[in-house]
C-alpha cells in the first residue's frame, strides 16, 4: 500500500510540470501581441522542454536523484530562460525549476539547484531582492521538509519490511517447533505405550504361560492336557506378537540404551557387514540427552558409516564421541579415496545437515581426493532429567 502510494506522487511530481507547462503555453498563445509564427516558434521550444523532461524524468525514474540529472537541470533552466525571454506567460513555469531541483538533483546539489533556478528571473529582469531572498530560502525550505519526509517514509517503509520477514521467520520457527513438539510427543506416547504394554499385558502372558506349563506338567496325558497345551500354545503366540508390538512401538536402538553404546553397536555391526577395521572411542563423561539430541546423533553415524561402506573403499575407519560442557560432537575419520565437498551433496548429507540445523548444531565436512574424508557432527547438549 504504501509502495503504491509512493508511486503516485512521485508520478503526480513527474506530471505536474507539464500541466503548468501546458497553462503557461495557452496563456502565451492566448494573450501575446505577437505573430502567430513568432507563437509557434515557442510552441516548438515548448515541445522540446516537454521532449527534455520526459525522457529523463517520466521515462528513466531511476534516473533520479543521480549525478546524471544536472545535464538535465541544465537544459530545464535553458529551456525556461529562451521561454520566458520570448513570453512573459511562461513566468508561470520557473517555481518548477525549484520543485524539480528536488526531484531530480541528488543530496546537496538539489540546494544549489534551487539557487539556480533563479537563472530565468535573472535573465529577464535582473536579479531581484524578492525572488532571490524570498522564493529561494522557502524553495529550499520546502524542498528539505519533503526529502526529509521521504526518507523517513523511506525508513519506516524498510522497517515495517524487516517486521514482516521476522514475523514470517518467527512463522516458519513456531510451525517448525510445532512439528518438533508433535514428533516428540509421538515418540514420548509410543514409549510409554510400550512400557505399559510390557508392565501389563505382557507380563500377564508370561504368569500365563508359567501357569499353563505348570498346570501341564501335573496333568497326566489326556483330553485335559491337551487342552492345556493348546491353551499354552495360545497365550505364548500372543506373548510373541506382544512382544513384537512392543518392539514397534520403542524408539529404535536407543531405547533403554545409552547413545554411547548404541553408537557403539552400530560401529560393530558396520565392521561385521563391511570386514573392514573400525574403532570407536569415547571422551568425556557420557550422560543422557534429550532424544532428539541422541537421534540426530546416531543417525549422523549410520548416514556416515554406510556412504563409507558405499564409495571410500577405505581401509580404517576411526568414530570418537566426544561429550563436552555444552556441546556434544562425533568425529568419523576414514582413510578412503576422498571427495570434492563443493560437488557432492546427496539426499543423505542434506538430511544429517537438516537435522543439526534443527538443533543449532553443525556438519563439517573435509575431505580431498585420494586423501580420506572428516566428517564432524557437533549438536547442542540437552540433557534430560534422570
Amino acid at each position: 500500500m504504501e509502495d503504491q502510494l509512493e508511486r503516485r506522487w512521485n508520478r503526480a511530481w513527474a506530471l505536474a510540470p507539464y500541466v503548468v507547462l501546458g497553462v503557461a503555453c495557452a496563456l502565451s498563445l492566448a494573450f501575446d501581441q505577437t505573430s502567430w509564427s513568432y507563437r509557434l516558434v515557442s510552441v516548438a521550444i515548448v515541445i522540446g522542454l516537454a521532449l527534455w523532461h520526459g525522457w529523463f524524468i517520466v521515462a528513466h525514474p531511476q534516473w533520479w536523484e543521480r549525478k546524471i540529472m544536472a545535464v538535465y537541470f541544465v537544459g530545464l533552466l535553458a529551456f525556461t530562460s529562451v521561454l520566458v525571454l520570448r513570453s512573459d506567460s511562461f513566468e508561470l513555469f520557473i517555481p518548477m525549476c525549484y520543485v524539480l531541483a528536488f526531484v531530480a538533483l541528488p543530496g546537496w546539489w538539489a540546494y544549489v539547484g534551487a539557487v539556480l533556478a533563479n537563472t530565468p528571473w535573472f535573465v529577464l529582469t535582473g536579479p531581484e531582492v524578492l525572488n532571490f531572498a524570498v522564493l529561494t530560502p522557502f524553495a529550499t525550505l520546502l524542498g528539505w521538509s519533503i526529502r526529509t519526509i521521504e526518507k523517513e517514509a523511506i525508513r519506516r517503509r524498510e522497517t515495517n519490511d524487516k517486521l514482516v520477514a521476522m514475523a514470517a521467520e518467527n512463522t516458519k520457527l513456531h510451525a517448525l517447533l510445532v512439528e518438533r513438539a508433535k514428533e516428540t510427543g509421538v515418540v514420548e506416547e509410543r514409549a510409554r505405550m510400550a512400557r505399559e504394554i510390557h508392565d501389563t499385558v505382557a507380563q500377564g502372558l508370561t504368569g500365563i504361560v508359567t501357569q499353563l506349563e505348570a498346570a501341564e506338567a501335573l496333568t497326566p496325558a489326556g483330553p485335559a492336557r491337551s487342552r492345556l497345551d493348546t491353551a499354552r500354545q495360545l497365550a505364548r503366540t500372543s506373548l510373541v506378537e506382544v512382544r513384537r508390538s512392543i518392539e514397534a512401538l520403542r524408539p529404535g536402538p536407543l531405547h533403554d540404551a545409552r547413545l554411547s553404546d548404541a553408537v557403539e553397536q552400530a560401529v560393530t555391526t558396520w565392521h561385521a557387514q563391511h570386514d573392514i577395521p573400525a574403532t570407536f572411542t569415547v571422551t568425556g563423561t557420557p550422560q543422557p540427552m534429550h532424544a532428539e539430541v541422541e537421534i540426530t546423533i546416531l543417525r549422523a553415524v549410520q548416514e556416515t558409516l554406510a556412504n563409507v561402506g558405499r564409495h571410500a573403499q577405505a581401509q580404517r575407519v576411526d568414530v570418537t564421541l566426544s561429550y563436552m560442557e555444552d556441546v556434544i560432537v562425533l568425529d568419523v575419520r576414514d582413510d578412503g579415496t576422498g571427495f570434492d565437498p563443493l560437488k557432492v551433496n546427496g539426499f543423505g548429507l542434506i538430511a544429517m545437515r537438516q537435522r543439526a540445523r534443527s538443533l543449532c548444531g553443525t556438519v563439517e565436512i573435509e575431505s580431498t581426493p585420494g586423501a580420506g574424508t572428516a566428517v564432524s557432527v557437533s549438536v547442542p547438549t540437552i540433557e534430560v532429567d534422570q
